[in-house]
């Protein structure tokens, strides 16, 4: 078997955002979520905003284009009040003045629109898009609360700090491998399926299952993630050979309620054939007789653009690190010049870099 640890590494590398995405992340949410804070005919309840989504979950993969947060407003979800549909309505048109109190008008448009449970802000000229989730957090935001559908008129239980505190739990447990597998599931998803895509926190919500319940950790990356697609796509095959339009009933991972119920069947069964592949691509990547089929079968599962034929460099770098006291190797296989902030290390062992990998 060749794990390919740095070929992974490099992997990792190449489909995390770039730092002009990130800035852009870091940036825009920042500015949209002070004017909510100060806005006087939409009143919203201290702390007032708090990011959720990919982006807070450190699962964001590619060039990331949105982020997703939660604005905390009075009412009572029992009694429908305030009105959910109407609710989402009075975000929308405090937002609607968000352009000219940004400076944006004249150098980038801004697209406004209503969605099921929330507004989406679009800024042209960043290619940027936000999630405004309205909530009611009885608790606050750290406790399980309340967002709106427009589309039943309700609010409906939801956790999303809770998820975002769980992935960091499950990390400190198991190290970095928890959320380097749910970036490789997402990018194997986008790479695989241009449409037709099963939503992220369906794979989120799938990749925490099978973290508690079937996957063991301490293998090397690649055989974590072919464990973890072949895991998922056994879990779900008797649902392949029905008559009818099941579809999975995915639980969310802290409240139990059916996440995927608007899952159609046809983009099921496409995500299943797609696992199916993916699982069999792996298996002839573990199984090869050398390191370059190896590759070979990996950059059918994440692209070669993405799966690095040759890490040289990268294994020369990393081998000039590996001196007593200088180099750290975390859980996951992957070297650092510092002790790792969290999951298991050691101390890396003095090495000779003889040009190929172990």
């Amino acid at each position: 078997m060749f794990p390919l640890t740095t070929h992974f590494d490099e992997l990792d590398k190449k489909i995390r955002p770039p730092k002009d995405r990130l800035q852009a992340a870091v940036e825009l949410p920042a500015k949209v979520r002070s004017y909510l804070k100060e806005h006087e005919q939409f009143e919203t309840l201290a702390p007032h905003t708090v990011l959720v989504g990919s982006y807070a979950q450190h699962l964001c993969v590619g060039d990331v284009k949105d982020v997703d947060f939660l604005v905390k407003v009075d009412g009572d979800p029992e009694d429908n009040v305030p009105e959910a549909k109407g609710l989402v309505l009075r975000l929308k048109e405090a937002l609607d003045a968000l352009p000219a109190a940004l400076g944006f008008d004249g150098f980038a448009g801004v697209d406004i629109e209503r969605a099921r449970r929330s507004v989406h802000v679009y800024i042209q000229g960043r290619d940027f898009h936000l999630d405004v989730v309205p909530c009611i957090a009885p608790d606050g935001f750290d406790s399980p609360l309340y967002v709106p559908d427009r589309g039943f008129d309700k609010w409906i239980p939801s956790h999303p700090v809770g998820f975002v505190s769980l992935l960091t739990d499950l990390t400190s447990e198991h190290g970095d491998k928890v959320r380097l597998l749910g970036r490789l599931l997402k990018h194997f998803r986008n790479y695989q399926m241009a449409t037709r895509r099963p939503k992220s926190y369906w794979l989120g919500a799938l990749l925490v299952h099978h973290i508690q319940n079937t996957l063991d950790l301490s293998q090397p990356i690649a055989v974590a993630f072919r464990d973890l697609v072949d895991a998922i796509y056994r879990q779900y095959a008797p649902l392949l050979g029905r008559t009818d339009d099941a579809t999975p009933n995915i639980p969310d991972p802290l409240l139990g309620h059916n996440i995927s119920w608007n899952w159609g069947r046809s983009q099921f069964e496409t995500f299943m054939h797609r696992l199916d592949d993916g699982r069999n691509w792996a298996n002839k990547a573990l199984d090869a007789d050398d390191r370059d089929t190896a590759v070979r079968w990996w950059q059918k599962a994440f692209g070669p653009e993405y799966f690095p034929a040759e890490v040289m460099d990268a294994a020369k770098t990393l081998a000039a690190m590996a001196a007593p006291g200088a180099a750290y190797v975390s859980g996951s296989g992957r070297i650092s010049a510092s002790r790792p902030s969290s999951g298991p290390s050691i101390v890396a062992p003095p090495t000779t870099f003889h040009g190929q990998e172990a």
